[in-house]
């Protein structure tokens, strides 16, 4: 057994392998969206080597993972080599992926026979102000392609939605034509602000907004007349918190190999958290190039990590009295009681944010 001291106690894990991986194909986009992480970052842009990808594949085959999905702070679908690790991943892995659609149309037939689930970000359908937002994008051209691919047999469509301020009136009419054009459900998920000017953007709170329960109230109704699945994040700081990677056995590879526990810590930037300005830095327990999965999941660190996310060992910044004026809370490398990396003020963490994942694919379809 892998375990590790915590508090003078013994933490015994789960002695099962991950279930499953986020793989960043390249950190490239063919968009400039108003809210992406991508905002606020200087890293460098690069691709996934085809080397890489394949040692990749077959680590993560090797180790038993059984779900893959193309996601990460890339446009996925415009990676050259794109089609050849469709191709290739979906022979051993489930496959999902997280796309802006804008491709959608040429790639149908790609993405129906070899996808499992596709989820496609889709904020609003007014088309001026979906273009204001994903800057680069035409609504037209991505609703085209979701139609093609939400007729068709294959791949589960689904809706992915970050809620704003400004939009969130917008969300019945999204659930509606989500219907429409074939979505078995819309995902939604609250802001993380990458930019000051969009701080005031934020609808979750420490208690949850009216106008967040009336629309809500309308939201659930359509979704029952309409038979669309919807995902709702929480829009208040609740007691419990619960990180979806590391109870759902999951973690994400960089396109340059590094292991991190979650598209929260995958790269390096700057947000603005309830108002604030906080830095989160990336969280790497190891390198593929240089070590191989199971030598890096079960690192002493990496278990120590997911225990302590598990039992909660972390101080709660989103609804502390000083969260305003803490200094500690200014990054993620540390916190007031003593941890070194914290999940302290992360979103995911306490259920305000959501991404796709197979959990949530296969839940809606009980499988």
């Amino acid at each position: 057994m892998r375990e590790v001291r915590i508090h003078g106690g013994l933490y015994i894990p789960d002695p099962d392998p991950p279930k499953e991986a986020h793989v960043e194909l390249t950190t490239s986009c063919n968009l400039n969206c108003k809210f992406c992480y991508r905002q606020s970052w200087n890293e460098r842009i690069g691709f996934m080597s085809e080397e890489l990808f394949y040692h990749i594949l077959d680590e993560l085959e090797g180790f038993g993972v059984r779900d893959l999905w193309f996601s990460g702070w890339g446009e996925p679908t415009i990676h050259p080599k794109f089609e050849e690790f469709t191709k290739e991943a979906s022979k051993r892995f489930n496959l999902g992926m997280i796309t802006n659609g804008t491709t959608l149309m040429r790639k149908a037939d790609l993405v129906s026979e070899h996808f499992s689930w596709v989820f496609v970000s889709v904020d609003v359908t007014d088309p001026e102000m979906y273009r204001n937002l994903r800057v680069g994008s035409s609504f037209s051209v991505v609703e085209e392609g979701i139609r093609e691919v939400g007729g068709r047999d294959g791949a589960d469509l689904w809706i992915s939605t970050v809620l704003m301020r400004s939009t969130v009136d917008k969300l019945p009419n999204l659930i509606e034509w989500a219907s429409e054009v074939g979505a078995r459900g819309v995902l939604l998920s609250n802001l993380i602000a990458t930019h000051p000017a969009l701080a005031g953007e934020q609808i979750h709170a420490k208690v949850q907004p009216e106008e967040i329960t009336r629309v809500m109230e309308r939201v659930r109704t359509l979704s029952m007349l309409h038979h669309v699945r919807i995902v709702e994040p929480f829009f208040y700081y609740r007691t419990e918190r619960r990180c979806p990677f590391v109870e759902e056995g999951s973690f994400a590879i960089t396109f340059d190999g590094k292991v991190v526990p979650c598209l929260f810590t995958l790269h390096d930037y700057r947000a603005w958290i309830d108002g604030r300005e906080v830095e989160v830095k990336q969280l790497v327990f190891g390198d593929l190039e240089e070590k191989g999965i199971e030598e890096i999941w079960w690192s002493p660190e990496y278990v120590a990590f997911r225990a302590r996310v598990k039992i909660a060992d972390y101080p709660s910044c989103n609804d502390c009295l000083l969260w305003e004026g803490c200094q500690i809370a200014d990054s993620n490398e540390y916190d007031c009681w003593g941890n070194s990396p914290t999940c302290s003020f992360c979103p995911y963490y306490r259920g305000t944010v959501q991404c796709p994942r197979s959990y949530i694919a296969r839940w809606v379809i009980g499988a």
